[in-house]
């Protein structure tokens, strides 16, 4: 991967006019240049999780990875509620997205491999499962290539979650996304219901999904075993524990797109 072709110096001081909305002198980059750039970094980290063979970890189950650089309203947003970070220091500049069906252990997983792609060790991953902010749950890999590189990890619901809330932070403001509730009672009735759906439904949902798995891949890996009786048993139910859940789950990921589509077009109508 090419080394930035900008000083430390020379981002920081286009953080600052990025930060003030004003024009940086001509010895700066262009944030325009400096963006095409960050987006090629991302791409290419794209790339590289793209060609890793996924298959141990999650069979034939379908992934999907996705790259893209902030916008300069919402750098500027960042950098405005942080002004001691500069842009060089900014995590999610760039920003890679690996999203598929999967338990929490192998979310975990995939976020080591991820890290171990680039040599990091595992204190990059953050797990924004067990620190929640505003709702949103997911695990992050914090890459230090030539610049700072997020790669979020997120199972379908996770996503689907995020989706809607985002939408509807564009609705009732983008604070929301910060822990700022809005003072308006049914704005924030609104935001409290999304957060608990993340908080509670969504997580339990998954820690009972995380555990039947476990037990599964415990019976597969003792198939060759005496078990009792009752181990076929648990075992049948497990399965039919998990065909509802699958149903469960897709049922909320509709209401939540639908929720996601409602606040799109709220928002196209202001």
């Amino acid at each position: 991967m090419l080394a930035c072709p900008w000083s430390t110096n020379q981002l920081k001081s286009l953080s600052r006019h990025i930060r003030d909305g004003t024009a940086p002198p001509p010895h700066l980059p262009a944030y325009s240049d400096v963006m095409l750039w960050y987006n090629d970094v991302a791409a290419s980290v794209q790339q590289d999780i793209n060609k890793l063979d996924w298959t141990p970890l999650l069979g034939e189950r379908a992934f999907e990875v996705s790259s893209r650089p902030k916008t300069i309203d919402t750098l500027r947003q960042k950098l405005q509620r942080d002004p001691g970070t500069p842009l060089p220091s900014v995590q999610d500049v760039a920003g890679v997205r690996f999203e598929a069906e999967m338990s929490l252990d192998e979310q975990d997983a995939v976020a080591l491999a991820i890290a171990g792609l680039y040599d990091h060790d595992p204190s990059c991953i953050k797990d924004l499962r067990a620190t929640p902010h505003s709702g949103y749950r997911a695990v992050h890999v914090w890459l230090r290539l030539p610049v700072r590189v997020e790669v979020q990890v997120r199972t379908h619901m996770q996503s689907a979650w995020a989706n809607a809330y985002e939408a509807a932070a564009d609705v009732i403001g983008r604070d929301i996304r910060y822990g700022t509730m809005p003072n308006d009672e049914l704005q924030r009735g609104i935001v409290e219901a999304l957060q608990s759906i993340s908080l509670h439904t969504i997580s339990a949902s998954e820690e009972a999904r995380n555990a039947r798995e476990r037990e599964l891949l415990r019976m597969r890996e003792n198939a060759g075993a005496a078990t009792p009786v009752f181990d076929e048993q648990l075992r049948v139910r497990l399965e039919a524990e998990a065909a509802s859940h699958r149903d469960a789950e897709l049922k909320l990921r509709e209401d939540l797109r639908a929720i996601h589509d409602q606040f799109r077009a709220i928002r196209g109508k202001v």
